[in-house]
């Protein structure tokens, strides 16, 4: 793929900076319509591929409207972390912290939201989090996040992204979802997009219902790849972007590969004012099915469940699928399923996804995750029994 060469040098270069040619009087310009925050905490094994994601938002730049901005706040391994402004012409270093930052800290993704939209103020924001992702599932769960480190994107298929990463000569520090919520400002931003794999699980949209309108993410794993931003950095940068068509345009960049290998997405988008009523139903549907049988979870034989990760122990299912094992086990009744159906049709407003991703067979994939707390799956059930959903629905 071709690439563009600026940024590549940026980071190849490591102590060097890149300063683009973008418009003398872009500081006085005042408020601008839309600013696009790309937040890439790459302080770890993706520190290399973000050159790409920058070069392909550099290009996607010649589509962005008048009075925008894109601002990215870089940390990568062996730099200081930074804030850029990207153009056509290349990125340009607003800002240089003089040590070494946490990106994983709720504290750090706060102050640079802050000090970015202080810098660039806007009347619209959206908010891209770039970087490694893995759902609700807590930092301490070191058995399946060692699983995912050791084994998957080598060999034969391409390298995935697995919220929150960051390498430190003393720690590998991530982020629990209730730091994320703690760091992202109510109302601040009208959509967000994870460019990180598995976080479109109920358990993380939920707890973040508050934080923008819309959130645009991936139940199973992301390539390296990234998001096109090539192709979406306009449509992002407009007042009233189409998601939609965001989605669509990630979808068919890995659908229509020229590599087959690369046929592998799953791509949701999910309207955060209907996660309330999916939740209600949620909540409707399990006290069914645990009061007709205790163990409807516990016992539930998740291998006629859909998987949306390529890992053992499964940890992430097709939310839907999971309904539709608990309505064949008649611990819930008809009416009471199609009530949820229609809750998750309302939240889900736009759902792609490949036949396979990988080796994974998707024949189901309703574009939100749920976590199953089957009964050996003991430790982590206490954690999962801290969540804001696990306190709403069971």
């Amino acid at each position: 793929m071709a690439r563009f060469g600026l940024i590549g040098l940026f980071l190849a270069g490591m102590l060097s900076f890149l300063y683009g040619c973008a418009d003398d009087d872009a500081e006085d310009t005042g408020i601008a319509d839309r600013v696009l925050l790309v937040y890439m905490a790459a302080d770890n094994n993706l520190s290399a591929y973000a050159s790409a994601s920058l070069n392909r938002l550099c290009e996607g730049m010649a589509q962005a409207p008048a009075n925008t901005r894109s601002i990215v706040y870089l940390d990568t391994q062996g730099e200081s972390p930074r804030l850029l402004e990207v153009t056509t012409n290349g990125a340009e270093t607003l800002y240089v912290w003089d040590e070494a930052l946490n990106s994983t800290s709720a504290d750090v993704m706060r102050s640079v939201i802050d000090k970015a939209c202080e810098m660039a103020p806007a009347s619209r924001y959206g908010l891209v989090l770039w970087s490694h992702g893995l759902g609700w599932l807590p930092v301490t769960a070191t058995a399946y996040y060692a699983s995912r480190m050791a084994g998957n994107g080598n060999g034969e298929w391409p390298a995935v992204k697995f919220f929150g990463q960051d390498y430190n000569p003393d720690y590998v520090d991530g982020m629990e979802t209730d730091e994320l919520v703690a760091a992202i400002p109510d109302g601040r931003f009208d959509y967000i997009l994870f460019d990180a794999c598995l976080m479109g699980s109920v358990e993380v949209l939920y707890a973040l219902r508050e934080k923008a309108d819309y959130i645009v993410s991936s139940p199973a794993e992301v390539i390296t790849d990234s998001f096109p931003y090539d192709d979406i950095a306009g449509e992002l940068l407009q007042s009233s972007p189409d998601l939609r068509a965001v989605c669509d345009a990630y979808y068919r960049y890995y659908a229509g590969h020229a590599d087959a290998r690369y046929h592998a997405a799953t791509v949701s988008l999910v309207e955060t004012a209907q996660l309330e009523p999916l939740a209600d139903a949620t909540a409707a549907v399990l006290a069914q099915a645990l009061a007709n049988d205790a163990d409807a979870l516990g016992a539930m034989d998740v291998s006629q469940v859909q998987t949306l990760d390529r890992d053992n122990p499964h940890v992430f299912f097709d939310m839907e699928s999971v309904m539709d094992a608990l309505e064949r086990e008649e611990t819930i009744g008809n009416v009471t399923k199609e009530t949820w159906t229609e809750c998750l049709h309302r939240a889900v407003v736009y759902e792609r996804h490949t036949p396979t991703f990988f080796s994974l067979s998707l024949d189901e994939c309703c574009g939100i995750t749920m976590y199953v707390p089957l009964n050996n799956y003991a430790d982590l059930n206490e954690a999962y029994a801290l969540t804001e959903w696990y306190r709403r629905c069971y």
